[in-house]
Parts: structure tokens; C-alpha cells; sequence
């Protein structure tokens, strides 16, 4: 019948393996879901279709899907073609996702921000699901202003730091640098979110979305990060307590937090390493364990790192085991 189209999909369950066949039946605006589920132990049981209705007054038959149907058909089907995108965005979504788990909701909240998953894009839609995911209500302090966040309502058991830090992404794109700022730091704050941490250092540091510049507001915000973990942020606060960027400086303390994020994996932080025992800048002057910092960059292609091994090159030979091959001769 060319009023009908068939789609088939199939989820498998975790530790129950069971397979869920899901055949969805489009006629003109109206979309059946009918479930078998087969099992080689189990008889296929009769299940009586599904329908998405986009009368918000109507009982909703989702609450008889498990979780792990809900994120296919919250996303994974909205690839499946103009005629599903159509039928399938609707008043229905919103009480479907009342149900739905954290990840399925953030996956739609992500593919109506970005416009993927064959869905147009709509960041105020996005953006609803990022605050019913958030779990927090900020409100301006008595100044009327969120310079300062005042007010913190916690509405979920588990605030869910990941919306938090985009929700303030979201509110810096549309030009509100206040509420971007009261959210990333909402982020941090009540879900320890270490990147939501480092990115307020940046913005204080290089004053992004007309945020005025405050390299000690920065240091702070790195320091947090680092503090937390975050190897990005160690390597900041490094270069803070080596400046004197928003605090006194230290050769000691920039030294110790290099090797930190050195030790982490960042690349360039090794470089700051080597430099320090070139220039005995907190620790006793050596070529030797110079070299050995400079070629844990350079492998990686850092050419600070290179450049420095080629000037030391007579030490690096003798230190360095098959220094030849990466500097040449």
C-alpha cells in the first residue's frame, strides 16, 4: 500500500539479549510502533501497537516502552528519512522524554544544537531540554544580576553538570555573558565539572564574549581546574605561577605543576620542564635531565623541544638513546 512505509530496527539489551524488533507503520501524520520480542527460550509475545498521538491531552503509551527503546526512538530513528523527522517531532517528544534516560535526552538536546541526526536545527528546543537536564534554577541575586549567583535551586537529586556547562556556551553565543558566566560556574560548583572550570579561566583571561579581562579571576579559575585534575589547567597555572600572572611568582610552584601535567601527557609542559633545568629556574642546573624533558616533546613533534636538542645535541647524544634518527645528522 503507498500509504504505508515500513522501517525495521533493532536494539539489543544489555545482559537480557533479547532482541526488540520495532516496525514503524507511517499513515498520513499518524505512526504505529508495534513490538515483538524474540527470544530462542520465550514465545513471541502479541503486543498491541504504540501510537504517537500530537493531542497533548491524550495518555501517552510510552510509559510501557523500556529505557533502552526510548533513545532510539529519540534519536537513531531520526535518520530514517524525511517522512519519520516529520511524523516523529512532535508534542509527543516531550512526554516521551519525561521518561527517557539522561543519555537520550542529551543526545537530542546536542543533534537540535547542532542540527545532526537528520534533525533541523532549534537551539531555543535544545535549550529546554538542557535546563529540564540541568537540574538547577539560577536566579539573579536581589540586584536583579547574575554577577554574583545568589540563588541556587536544586530541583534534581543529581545535577547534570555536562548541561550546565553548555547551557553557559549557549547563553555566551546568544550574547548574555552574565548568564553564560552564572552557569559555567554552576557547572563547576555543583557538579564539579573541571572543563566548565578551565573555561572560565579563559574567558577572564582573554576577556572572550565582552567578559572584562581579569588575570587574577583567571588564575583562580585555573588554579580550580588544576587543582581538579585537569592537565590543561595545570599547564596554565604553571605559566601563571611562572609570570606572575595573577599571583606572586614562583619558580618552585611552576616547576612542580609542570612536571604535573607533563606527567599527564601535555606535551608542551615538558618542554617547560627541560627549560627549567637549562635555565635553573627552581631546581640545580642540568643539560643532562634537560635533554631528557626536551625528547619527550620532541617525539611528539614539539619544535621548541627539537630546536633545543639540536643545541644541545653533543649532551643529548650521550643521554638520549637514538637521538640521531630524530635530529638528524
Amino acid at each position: 500500500n503507498n500509504n504505508f512505509l515500513h522501517f525495521l530496527a533493532t536494539e539489543t539489551l544489555g545482559p537480557t539479549s533479547f532482541s526488540y524488533i520495532i516496525a514503524l507503520s507511517y499513515i498520513d501524520t499518524s505512526m504505529s510502533i508495534s513490538i515483538a520480542q524474540k527470544s530462542s527460550k520465550e514465545k513471541i509475545p502479541s503486543v498491541n501497537p504504540l501510537f504517537f498521538s500530537t493531542n497533548k491531552n491524550e495518555d501517552s503509551a510510552f510509559a510501557s516502552l523500556p529505557v533502552e527503546l526510548l533513545y532510539p526512538c529519540l534519536v537513531e530513528f531520526a535518520t530514517w528519512g524525511d517522512l519519520a523527522k516529520l511524523s516523529c517531532v512532535q508534542k509527543s517528544w516531550s512526554t516521551l522524554l519525561m521518561d527517557a534516560s539522561i543519555g537520550s535526552e542529551w543526545a537530542l538536546a546536542e543533534a537540535l544544537l547542532e542540527g545532526s541526526n537528520g534533525l533541523q536545527k532549534n537551539s531555543a528546543l535544545a535549550m529546554t531540554f538542557l535546563h529540564q537536564l540541568a537540574g538547577v534554577i539560577i536566579s539573579p541575586n536581589e540586584a536583579g544580576s547574575f554577577n554574583d549567583i545568589a540563588n541556587y535551586q536544586i530541583i534534581a537529586k543529581k545535577p547534570f553538570a555536562p548541561a550546565m556547562k553548555r547551557l553557559g556556551e549557549c547563553y555566551f553565543e546568544q550574547n548574555k555573558k552574565n548568564e553564560g558566566l552564572a552557569w559555567l560556574k554552576a557547572a563547576y560548583e555543583l557538579g564539579g565539572n573541571l572543563q566548565a572550570a578551565y573555561d572560565l579561566g579563559a574567558v577572564y583571561e582573554h576577556g572572550k564574549f565582552d567578559v572584562e579581562m581579569d588575570v587574577y579571576l583567571a588564575t583562580e579559575w585555573f588554579k580550580k581546574s588544576a587543582e581538579g585534575g585537569h592537565v590543561d589547567g595545570m599547564a596554565e597555572y604553571a605559566m601563571c605561577c611562572e609570570l606572575g600572572c595573577g599571583r606572586e611568582i614562583s619558580d618552585e610552584e611552576s616547576l612542580e605543576w609542570y612536571m604535573k601535567a607533563a606527567r599527564k601527557g601535555h606535551v608542551t609542559a615538558n618542554f617547560s620542564v627541560g627549560e627549567a633545568f637549562e635555565e635553573a629556574r627552581g631546581v640545580p642546573q642540568s643539560d643532562s635531565e634537560a635533554c631528557i624533558w626536551y625528547h619527550k616533546a620532541a617525539i611528539e613533534g614539539d619544535e621548541g623541544s627539537i630546536a633545543a636538542l639540536r643545541r644541545l645535541s653533543d649532551i643529548a647524544r650521550i643521554v638520549v638513546p637514538g637521538i640521531t634518527n630524530l635530529l638528524g645528522n
